[in-house]
C-alpha cells in the first residue's frame, strides 16, 4: 500500500550544520550567511564575485548528512539544486547537473571517465574523507573535457590544529524501522588522527562500513540490482604536508575507496506501473562476482609557492588515479542476446596520470583597479577499457593524451565591478587499436574495426561580469563554453563500420548563458537566484536502440531557474529553502524544437526546505523536507509501453529528521531518514520504465551515531 504524505511542508528542511550552544549557534549561523571563498574557479574568490551559480556544501552539512544518509549520491541529490535525487543504486546516470553531465573531481583529480562512462563517478569516495564540496553550475572548460553541465570538486579533509596529535572516533549503527531483524542493520566506524609538529602536518582517516539489506516502507526487501544494500565500504585518506618556508609548501595526498555488494538476496523483477522489483533470498549464479567498485586510488603531490617571483604565485602538482568498477551479472537471454549469446559481467578499468602548472600574478593597474591573471598548462593521460570479468573485451583499451594551455583573468574596477575573461585550448588525441566488435548474436556478421587516431582541438571561452557595490543586490551575467568527447567507448563498442573514420565520434560542445544575483540583507538573510540557457549543436542525451543505450546527437537546449534563501531568524533558529526547475528540448528534422529531452537528463522540479534549531545549550534539531514534482512528457510507443528513459515520474515528498547533543568532547545523535516511512518509487526507477529496475526507495531508516573528539 502506498502511504499518504501528511502535509508538513511549511516547517521543513534540507540538512545544515549542527549547532552547539545557543551562542555558538548564533556564531555558526552568522558565519554560514557570510561570504564563502571558492577555489574551483582556479582563482580563489568570493562566491558572490564568481559570476556563476555556485553551491557550497560545507563540512558541517557533510557531517550532518553522513548521519542521515552516508552516501555521496544521496548527499548531492538532497543538497544540490539542479541535480536529481539519488537513484538509490550505485548508478548516477540520471543525476545530471542542469540536464548535462558534470565533471567530478577529487582535489582537482578527474573521476569522470569520458572514454567510457561508468555512471559511478559520484560514488568514488566516502563522505568521511570530505571537508567540503564546491559545485560550479553551467558549462565550463576550466578543467577541460567533460564539464558540459558544470564542475563538482570534492575537497578532502586536512589538518586544522596546531597540536601534535588530535583525532576523533565515530561509531554508528542503523536499522530499517526495525523491519527484517538480522538483515536490515548496518554500521560505520571512522577513525581520524591529525596534527602538526614543527613544519610537518598530517591527517589520516580510515572508514569501514556495512549497510544492511535495503527495506522499503512496506517492510519488503528492495531489489539488490545495482543496490546500495548489503554493501561493504572501505576508505583510507592520508594527507601529509611540509612547509619548506613561510611561502612554500609541499603536500602529498592519497585516497583509497572500495564499495562492493555481498548479499544473500537475488532480484525478482517487478511490473512497471503495477508492482515493485524486490529482493528474495536465493543463490546467485556461480559465474557472478561481487559488483561495485573494487578499487579507486587517487594521489597527488603538490608544490605551492607565494611570490615565486614578483607578485606571482605558483601551484604545480602531479596526480594519478586507478579505477576498477564492476557492473551487474547478466544471464544469457535469447530474447535479447549480448556478448555472443553468453552470460557475463562487464567492468570498466581506467588509469589516469597528469600534471598541472598554474601561475597567478597579482597586478595593480591603478588606485581603483587591480587584477589577478592565472595562466598555465595542463596535461592528462587517460587509458580506459571495458572488459568482461572473463577477460573478453567489450570495448578495447583507448588511450588519450590531452594538452591544454589556459589563461584566466579577473579584474576589479572601483572595488565593486568585476570582469572575468578566460580561454583554454585543448589538444586531445585518442588512440584506438584495431579490434573486433563483440557481437550480440553468433549469427551477426563479425565487424573488424581498423583503428587509428581521433584528434580533437577545441578552444573554449568564458566571460563574466558582476557588480557588488550594493550588498542587497549583486547581479552577474556570464557566458561560458564546455565540451566533451561524451562516452566515446559506448559508440565504438557497437560500431557497424569497419573504419574508424566512418564512425560518428564528434564531441559535444555547449554554450551556456546565465544571469543572476546574490543578495545579502543584514546578517540574517541571504538570497540567490539565476536563469540559465544552454545550447549544443550535437546532443548528449541517451536513447535506447535495440535494447542498448546510444548517444542521441540531435541538437539540444536546456533552460531553467534556481532560487534559494537562507535566514537566521533567531540566534538559535535558522531556516531556508531552494527551488530548481529546468526543461530540455531536442530539435527535430523539421527544424522545430518539438521534442522533449529524456527524463534521464531532465528531472522534475525540486523544492528543498529546512529548519535548524538549538532549543537548549549543547543540543540541536534539524528537519528537512524535499519535494520533487511530476514530469510526464512522453506517450507510450506502438506496443503500448514507454521507451526507457521516458516513463512517468510522479511526485515525491520526503522528511528527514535529526536530533543530537554535544556534552563536552562527545556528539550523540539520532537521525531518521524518510521520517514518515513513505513508500515511493525512486525517480530513476520510474523514468527507466524497466520491470527489473522498477524499485521502491528506502523506508524509514534510524541511525544512532556517537563521536568522540580528543
Amino acid at each position: 500500500m502506498r502511504k499518504k504524505f501528511t502535509p508538513l511542508a511549511f516547517i521543513l528542511a534540507t540538512v545544515v550544520a549542527p549547532c552547539n550552544a545557543q551562542t555558538e549557534s548564533a556564531l555558526d549561523s552568522m558565519q554560514h550567511l557570510q561570504e564563502v571563498t571558492i577555489s574551483t574557479t582556479r582563482i580563489p574568490e568570493l562566491k558572490s564575485n564568481a559570476a556563476a551559480t555556485v553551491t557550497i556544501i560545507d563540512n558541517k552539512q557533510i557531517e550532518a548528512m553522513s548521519k542521515i544518509a552516508p552516501d555521496m549520491s544521496h548527499l548531492l541529490g538532497l543538497l544540490t539544486p539542479g541535480m536529481a535525487l539519488s537513484s538509490n543504486t550505485t548508478s548516477s546516470r540520471a543525476q545530471s547537473l542542469r540536464g548535462r553531465s558534470a565533471l567530478i573531481l577529487i582535489d582537482g583529480i578527474p573521476q569522470s571517465t569520458p572514454l567510457r562512462s561508468t555512471d559511478r563517478d559520484i560514488r568514488t569516495i566516502d563522505v568521511s574523507a570530505i571537508d567540503h564540496i564546491e559545485i560550479v553550475k553551467g558549462s565550463t572548460a576550466l578543467y577541460g573535457n567533460g564539464a558540459i553541465g558544470g564542475l563538482i570538486n570534492i575537497i578532502t579533509k586536512k589538518n586544522t590544529t596546531n597540536r601534535a596529535i588530535a583525532g576523533q572516533t565515530t561509531l554508528a549503527g542503523s536499522t530499517y524501522n526495525f523491519f527484517r531483524q538480522g538483515k536490515g542493520q548496518g554500521y560505520r566506524i571512522n577513525q581520524q588522527l591529525y596534527g602538526k609538529a614543527g613544519q610537518f602536518d598530517y591527517l589520516i582517516s580510515g572508514t569501514f562500513g556495512r549497510t544492511g539489506s535495503s527495506v522499503d516502507g512496506d517492510g519488503q526487501f528492495i531489489s539488490p540490482r545495482y543496490g546500495l544494500g548489503d554493501t561493504y565500504t572501505t576508505n583510507t585518506l592520508v594527507k601529509l604536508g611540509y612547509a619548506l618556508s613561510t611561502k612554500s609548501r609541499i603536500e602529498l595526498m592519497y585516497n583509497f575507496y572500495r564499495s562492493l555488494q555481498d548479499t544473500k538476496l537475488i532480484p525478482s523483477a517487478g511490473k512497471y506501473l503495477q508492482r515493485p522489483a524486490i529482493g528474495v533470498i536465493g543463490s546467485r549464479d556461480p559465474q557472478a562476482v561481487d559488483e561495485g567498485t573494487r578499487y579507486n586510488h587517487n594521489a597527488y603531490l603538490k608544490f605551492t609557492s607565494r611570490d615565486i617571483f614578483k607578485h606571482t604565485d605558483l601551484e604545480a602538482d602531479i596526480y594519478g588515479s586507478s579505477l576498477y568498477t564492476i557492473f551487474d551479472f547478466r544471464k544469457a537471454n535469447p530474447a535479447q542476446p549480448r556478448w555472443e549469446e553468453t552470460s557475463g559481467q562487464s567492468a570498466v578499468k581506467d588509469r589516469k596520470f597528469g600534471f598541472r602548472t598554474q601561475f597567478t600574478s597579482h597586478l595593480t593597474l591603478s588606485e581603483n583597479a587591480f587584477a589577478h591573471l592565472v595562466y598555465g598548462y595542463d596535461y592528462l593521460f587517460d587509458k580506459t577499457a571495458q572488459p568482461l570479468v572473463d577477460g573478453r573485451l567489450w570495448m578495447p583499451w583507448l588511450r588519450s593524451n590531452n594538452h591544454a594551455p589556459f589563461v584566466q583573468m579577473k579584474a576589479t574596477l572601483w572595488q565593486w565591478f568585476n570582469v572575468k575573461l578566460g580561454g583554454r585550448y585543448d589538444f586531445i588525441n585518442v588512440s584506438v587499436p584495431d579490434y573486433d566488435v563483440l557481437r550480440n548474436k553468433l549469427s551477426d556478421p563479425q565487424v573488424h574495426v581498423q583503428g587509428g587516431s581521433l584528434h580533437y582541438n577545441n578552444l573554449s571561452f568564458n566571460v563574466g561580469l558582476s557588480y557588488n557595490k550594493i550588498r542587497e543586490f549583486q547581479p552577474f551575467v556570464a557566458f561560458s563554453q564546455g565540451f566533451s568527447i561524451f562516452d566515446l567507448g559506448r559508440t565504438l563498442r557497437a560500431a557497424k563500420a569497419d573504419v574508424l573514420s566512418k564512425i560518428s565520434t564528434e564531441p559535444v560542445k555547449t554554450n551556456n548563458y546565465e544571469i543572476g544575483a546574490y543578495s545579502q540583507i543584514g546578517d540574517w538573510l541571504q538570497l540567490n537566484g539565476s536563469f540559465f540557457y544552454t545550447y549544443s549543436k550535437l546532443g548528449s542525451d541517451l536513447k535506447i536502440e535495440n535494447g542498448f543505450w546510444v548517444v542521441n546527437r540531435t541538437p539540444q537546449k536546456v533552460y531553467g531557474i534556481e532560487l534559494s534563501a537562507d535566514a537566521k531568524i533567531l540566534d538559535n533558529l535558522k531556516a531556508g529553502a531552494n527551488l530548481s526547475w529546468f526543461e530540455g528540448k531536442l530539435k527535430s528534422a523539421s527544424g522545430e524544437w518539438d521534442t522533449y529531452m529524456s527524463n534521464i537528463s531532465i528531472p522534475a522540479a525540486k523544492l528543498g526546505m529546512y529548519v535548524n534549531y538549538s532549543p537548549i545549550k549543547n543540543t540541536y534539531l534539524q528537519l528537512q523536507y524535499i519535494h520533487t514534482g511530476k514530469r510526464n512528457r512522453f506517450t507510450p510507443n506502438a506496443t503500448g509501453a514507454y521507451n526507457e528513459g521516458e516513463g512517468i515520474v510522479n511526485r515525491i515528498n520526503l522528511l528527514n529528521f535529526m536530533a543530537g547533543m554535544k556534552p563536552k568532547a562527545w556528539d550523540f545523535s539520532l537521525a531518521v531518514s524518510n521520517l514518515l516511512n513513505y513508500t515511493y518509487y525512486t525517480p530513476s526507477s520510474m523514468l527507466m520504465a524497466r520491470n527489473a529496475e522498477y524499485a521502491h526507495a528506502d523506508g524509514r531508516n534510524i541511525t544512532l551515531t556517537a563521536t568522540f573528539k580528543y
